[in-house]
């Protein structure tokens, strides 16, 4: 029985410090739950962050929790069912929302439910196999292989991104920062219909793999001027859509810098609790720009599982690690990564 076997199951320990532990399978406790052989899961910048040692939020995550789970973005086979799940089954394969808002609360009676106050979430999927409720669970196309899907959460953020900042055809758009999510929104504002996606980052293989994926204007900002490549382009004016997705400064301020009069500012890189930044509600005032912000994007993983059909995103997801080697694959999305580092499970 797979429930007598033990797994891998890769933990946080401390600040650098994930460890390979054995587990025992997990079960299936509940009617409604699902459980899934992991085949590929993402490295998220989030627990790079925590891994890191960031404090991430006010509850005080500053990455030193001992043994703490890892990982949610991910894919793999669905290989039990609850006996209540009708939606999907056995040899199914699959991609899993990492958390679900309760469609209860204020937030979720007022249309707000990505920002569900009893937000249910369940993380662990750098680990052999991990356990999910039905409503969470989206059986994949078959042109979608595992590996593109396990970066839905990540792509569904993006679009999501694309969704609040109201892009609109024949708009000019600047990404500062070309990790992961900053990639992924270049991508989709360019299929979207933007006139020019100017992508700004310090990592030359992240440059290479923005050109690869189809942007056309990609800058080194320690090379260039980003503020005078974006004011050539736009002749003056600024960008119409700018979008921060570092976390950090001054990549905050220059996303205010570079928007046009009446232009909208997102900030989507998640900063750590110390990050503060001026803003001037003069210039805000007399620019009129917009600011906003995006937080994941459990609501759009329909969409973004089309858009994976849609787009070619296998460029993106090249860079394979074995869980056995997780620390290897963590330093190397720390330090060199040009996309989404993927971990995989099954060596063969």
């Amino acid at each position: 029985m797979e429930s007598e076997r033990m797994m891998r199951a890769a933990r946080m320990y401390g600040k650098l410090d994930v460890r390979v532990d054995m587990l025992p399978w997990p079960r299936i406790e509940k009617p409604d739950e699902v459980l899934i052989r992991v085949t590929h899961s993402g490295i998220c910048g989030s627990e790079l962050h925590a891994i890191e040692g960031y404090e991430l939020s006010k509850g005080g995550l500053s990455g030193a929790l001992a043994a703490s789970n890892l990982g949610h973005e991910y894919a793999g086979t669905v290989i039990e069912i609850g006996a209540h799940v009708t939606s999907v089954r056995p040899g199914q394969r699959v991609t899993v929302v990492p958390r679900g808002p309760c469609g209860k609360c204020d937030l979720c009676r007022a249309g707000i439910s990505a920002l569900c106050r009893k937000v249910t979430h369940r993380g662990g999927s750098w680990a052999d196999a991990i356990v999910a409720s039905e409503q969470l669970v989206y059986t994949l196309p078959d042109d979608v292989p595992n590996e593109v899907a396990a970066i839905t959460e990540p792509l569904s953020c993006a679009v999501r991104i694309i969704d609040r900042v109201g892009l609109k055809a024949g708009q000019n758009v600047c990404v500062i920062g070309a990790g992961p999510i900053g990639l992924f929104v270049a991508v989709l504002a360019k299929h979207a219909g933007a006139a020019h996606v100017i992508v700004s980052d310090i990592r030359a293989s992240r440059r290479e793999l923005a050109q690869r994926m189809g942007i056309d204007v990609v800058v080194d900002p320690k090379a260039q001027s980003l503020r005078e490549v974006v004011m050539d382009l736009t002749h003056g004016r600024g960008v119409e859509v700018s979008i921060e997705a570092v976390g950090l400064e001054p990549a905050l301020s220059q996303a205010i810098e570079l928007v046009a009069i009446g232009g909208t500012v997102m900030w989507a890189g998640l900063a750590p609790t110390h990050i503060t930044v001026p803003v001037s509600p003069n210039d805000m005032f007399l620019r009129e720009y917009t600011l906003r912000t995006s937080w994941g994007g459990v609501l759009e993983y329909e969409r973004t599982i089309r858009l994976e059909q849609a787009i070619d995103w296998k460029p993106v997801v090249q860079e394979q690690f074995s869980l056995d080697h997780v620390m290897d694959a963590v330093q190397f999305a720390r330090t060199q990564a040009a996309g989404k580092v993927i971990l995989k499970m099954d060596d063969k």
